[in-house]
Formats: structure tokens, sequence, C-alpha cells
């Protein structure tokens, strides 16, 4: 009882300080799950927001190795490699697999080849086998996932790319295909001879035909420049390179074909195939792709080239009269309307610039300002040229047919463009003065005053003191009559224009109405001016004598037609000069 009692208190406190425990264990896990749950969002949203570590699967094979090893067998890809295994890198494992393919081609057979699944060393991926010989292997890594049924397919793949080679070499050994093969790529080798001989052929006719056409019908005359040469040359370059072209893309057609006429070399047959498609698709892409812009550029083309006809219809109405319009005149409406047409082209240039293709591109860009920089720095010419004829046609300075002086050059105006004028001289020379210098230049205009009065000309004779000067006025007044080609109006006169030591200097002035010609008929008047003195015994002090010599120095009547002259020989022309050729104020041609 001692042993009851003496422990019965000690098991009741036992008892109850156990419960104790077990009450403040159960009170510490309430609050642990508490905490637990009340830091469960703030866990999730730390684990959603750090990086979590990449998972061992094919994706970091693939990332370290993004292009892949081939596995390339007979000019043909088997299959590709991505993922390193036991130590080899990617490209080990598909140099490895291709020798083993290679050395084991010759002896392989399509049927013998199957697939089969292994799991060693903690590796698991499908092999292709050829009966005992693994040729190569298809990881988890190579295909970017671990579904097998993923790898197994990659596999398959390989396999059957591996068959068609297989089959291809069987067929390769065949003589009669090997002969039909070199029987078609001589047919095609023939047919692409023929169509290059065609080519030459159909250039050389085009380009006679453009030619004749041009020459026949096409007139292009910019700023008194014949432009029809540079045409036949750029149409002869055009024609050429069209052929060219053509003569290209016939020899990638042969190639392409002959190519594929060989098991060997029929990838790259395909493949030259596959880019030449590819070509036409985008180009027929990029073509349905500008249609708009390309409407767009012929709205912009008709409606220009229609207000440039009316501006052109216009200004030809100014230029024969039917319009009569107080700031223009009819001569300088043709290089109006040309100069206005040229603006209007322009600005229609600037508006469709965004509509043309590739207006966007850099090479179009760098060839612009090229071409801009080009004509900025060697227009400078042009323009000053361009800008001097203005002034020269718009000051209504001289007009064709004109006879005019410029410097050293006399004659008739026969062109007047925006660089330059051309002269035709009376010694049937042409000459061309450029605008700048008719701007520099003083030019003498012959015709324009003379049209209502007609042109004065001058000659001078010296005569002495001895000799009274009404007899020499009465005998030039009675030259100037003998002489064709004057104005009745205003009469001749005479001008004493100098009393020198010797001798008096006469100028004699008559009226033609005819520039051109004026040269002729100042030569037949001094004829008669020395026939009348000869006539009247009047000395003429040309040479100047440094002392009165004792007789008169003239020649006598009887003398007039000494040998080899004639009676009958009257002061005539050279021939094409004569009174009928310079009737219409142009200089002989």
């Amino acid at each position: 009882m001692i042993g009851m009692s003496s422990q019965a208190p000690h098991g009741v406190d036992g008892t109850s300080s156990s419960a104790a425990r077990r009450a403040r264990a159960d009170a510490c896990r309430r609050v642990v799950l508490l905490l637990m749950l009340a830091l469960l969002p703030l866990r999730v949203a730390w684990a959603d927001s750090s990086p979590q570590a990449p998972a061992p699967s094919t994706s970091s094979s693939l990332a370290g190795n993004p292009e892949g090893a081939p596995v390339v067998v007979w000019n043909r890809t088997v299959v590709t490699l991505y993922a390193p295994y036991h130590g080899m890198s990617a490209e080990e494992r598909a140099h490895a697999a291709g020798e083993r393919i290679e050395n084991a081609l010759d002896t392989l057979k399509a049927d013998h080849l199957s697939i089969s699944w292994i799991e060693a060393g903690g590796e698991s991926g499908a092999a292709v086998r050829a009966d005992n010989l693994v040729l190569f292997g298809v990881l988890p890594g190579d295909v970017g996932t671990d579904d097998r049924a993923a790898i197994e397919q990659a596999a398959e793949r390989g396999a059957a790319v591996l068959r068609e080679i297989i089959r291809e070499r069987e067929q390769a050994r065949q003589p009669r295909l090997l002969l039909v093969g070199v029987l078609y790529s001589a047919l095609a080798t023939v047919i692409l001879i023929v169509l290059c001989w065609a080519l030459i052929r159909l250039d050389r006719f085009v380009q006679r035909k453009l030619i004749a056409v041009t020459q026949a019908r096409l007139r292009l005359d910019v700023a008194g420049f014949d432009l029809r040469p540079m045409m036949w040359t750029l149409v002869r370059r055009g024609v050429s390179l069209v052929r060219l072209a053509l003569t290209l893309f016939f020899g990638y057609l042969w190639l392409s074909f002959v190519l594929k006429r060989f098991p060997y070399s029929h990838p790259w047959g395909s493949r030259l195939g596959d880019y030449l498609m590819q070509i036409g698709l985008q180009l027929m892409t990029g073509l349905v792709n500008q249609l708009p812009n390309l409407l767009t550029l012929i709205v912009i083309f008709l409606v220009t080239r229609g207000v440039t006809r009316l501006i052109a219809a216009w200004f030809q109405a100014v230029e024969e009269g039917a319009v009569q319009v107080g700031w223009l005149e009819a001569p300088t409406a043709r290089v109006t309307s040309r100069l206005v047409s040229t603006l209007v082209w322009l600005f229609a240039l600037i508006v469709a610039y965004p509509y043309i293709p590739g207006a966007g591109t850099d090479a179009f860009k760098g060839v612009s300002v090229f071409l801009g920089l080009m004509l900025s720095l060697g227009s400078a010419g042009i323009v000053n040229q361009v800008m001097s004829g203005l002034v020269v046609l718009y000051s209504r300075a001289v007009r064709v047919g004109d006879f005019v002086r410029v410097g050293d050059h006399e004659g008739m105006v026969v062109e007047m463009g925006a660089l330059s004028m051309k002269l035709v001289t009376r010694k049937r020379e042409e000459i061309t003065v450029p605008n700048s210098v008719l701007s520099s230049t003083s030019m003498r205009n012959f015709t324009r005053q003379s049209r209502d009065t007609g042109l004065l000309i001058t000659t001078s004779v010296t005569i002495g003191y001895d000799t009274p000067w009404r007899q020499v006025v009465a005998m030039l007044e009675q030259a100037a009559s003998r002489t064709d080609g004057l104005q009745a109006e205003p009469r001749p006169f005479v001008l004493q224009t100098a009393l020198s030591d010797f001798y008096i200097e006469y100028q004699l002035n008559v009226a033609i109405q005819r520039p051109a010609s004026y040269v002729m008929i100042l030569s037949e008047l001094n004829r008669h001016i020395v026939d009348i003195f000869n006539e009247f015994g009047v000395q003429i002090m040309s040479p100047h004598f440094e002392e009165q010599p004792k007789e008169k120095v003239w020649v006598p009547h009887e003398q007039w037609y000494a040998a080899p002259a004639s009676r009958d020989r009257r002061p005539t022309a050279p021939p094409g000069a004569t009174a009928s050729s310079m009737s219409d104020g142009r200089p002989p041609v």
C-alpha cells in the first residue's frame, strides 16, 4: 500500500503534466499551421518572381547548340543532332554517325533498317539499326522533348531518308538509268544551245527594227541637240541586257534540270528549283502589293499628260495667232510651252516619287542623293546656258531668220535652242554660238530695223581737193543709181566725213531691203564707183601719195576691158549667191 500510496500521487501528477504537454504541443502546431497559411501567398509570389533553375531537359541542349550538327550522307541530311552524349558533343556524334553510315553504305539494305528503344547509363533514346549495327541515335535533347513517341518519329524520319539514299544508290549503279540521265542532259543542252542561238538572232533582228523605226519616225531634239544616237545606244544596250537575262534564266533552268537527272546531285537541283520558285513568288507578291502604287502612278501620268497637251494646244494657238495675249509673243510661244510642260512634269515627278516601287529603300535613296549631287555639281554650266538663252529669247533681241553679227561671226539665224544659237554665214559655214556668249557680247541685228525702212550700208572714197565736191557727190549718186538691189526710199545720199591733209573723205549711204545680201550689193556698188570715176577722169586718192603726181592716176575708158576682161562682162555674184537665192532674205546654203 505504501508503494501504491506512494505512487498514486506521482501517477496522477504525471498524468496531468503529460496532458498539459500535449495541449501545449497542439497549440504550437496550430500556431505554426496558421503562420504557414498566412505566409503561403508570399511564398507563391516569391516563387513566381524568383528565377527557376532550368529543368534537365533537351531545351537546354538546344539552347547550347541552336544550329545543330547535321548527319550528311551522300549529299543529303539524314538527321540533325543537338544534344551531347557521354562527353561527346553534337558535332562529334554527327561526324561519327556519318562515318559509320558511309562505311556501311555499300552493304546496307533498305529493308534491314529498324528502330529500337535503348536505355543505358541513365540515358534513353531511339536507335536506328541495320541488323546489329547501330547507325545513329536520337536523344531527347535532339528533338526538344522527353516524349518517346516524338523521339521515335524523329528517328523514323531519319531512317526514311537513309532508305531513300540506299535506293538511289542502287539506282545509280544501274547503267540504264545513268544512260537515261545522260541522254536527257544532252537533250537539254541541245535545247539550251538552240535557245541561245535564237536569242542572239532575235536580238539582232529587234535592234535593226528598233533602229529603223527610230530613224524613220522618232524625232528627239532637245535644246538643239539630236538625241537619237543616244536613244539607239540605249535601245541596243537594253535589248542586249534582256537577251543576257533570258540566257541566264534558261541556263539556270538547264542546270537545275541536269542536276535532278542524277541521284547524287538531285538535292542540288531541287534546291535550285525551290530557290527559283521562291524568287518568283516573291516577285509576284511584291507586284501584287505594289498594284495600288502602280495605279496611282498611272493616274498621275495620265493627268499630267492631259495637262501638258492642253498647255501645248493653247501655246500653239498663240503661236499661230488664233489667241492674242499681251504678255506673250508668237515667236516665244513654243519655247514657253516647253518650259511650262517641263515644270509640270517635274512637279508630277515630285508627287509620284513616294509611289515609285522601292522609293523608300536605302539603295534608292542613295542613288537619288548621288544623282542630285551630280546634277548640282555638273549642271551649273548648263543652267547658265539655259538662263542666258531665256534672257536672249524674252528680251526679243533676235529671232530665227534675222541677219546678225556676233563678235567676228556674221550670218543668218537658223536655230535658237536652250543652250546655243546657230548661224549660217555667206560662206555656208554653220556657227554655233553659246547662249552665255550671246548674253555677254554685243550683237548687231541687221534685220530688226530694216523691215520697214531698209538697212543702210556705206562705202567711202577719198578724193583730192582739186576735184569739186559737187562733182564727186553727183558721181557717187550716179553709181548708186546703176546698182541693183537698192531701195528708192530713202534715196542715196553722200556725207563728207573728213577733211584730211591730202584728200576729202566722202561716204555714200544707200538703203537695201535684204540685209543678208549686203556684201554682194556693196561689192557691185564699189565697182560702179570705180567705173564712174574712171569715166570722168577723177583720181581716187587711195593709196595715199607722199606728193602730188604730175598726171592723174585713173583708167581711161578704152582700157576698161583689157585682156582677159570682155565688154559683155558684168559684175556678178559668186555661184549660189544670185538675186533669186537672196530674195527670201536667207544666205546661200
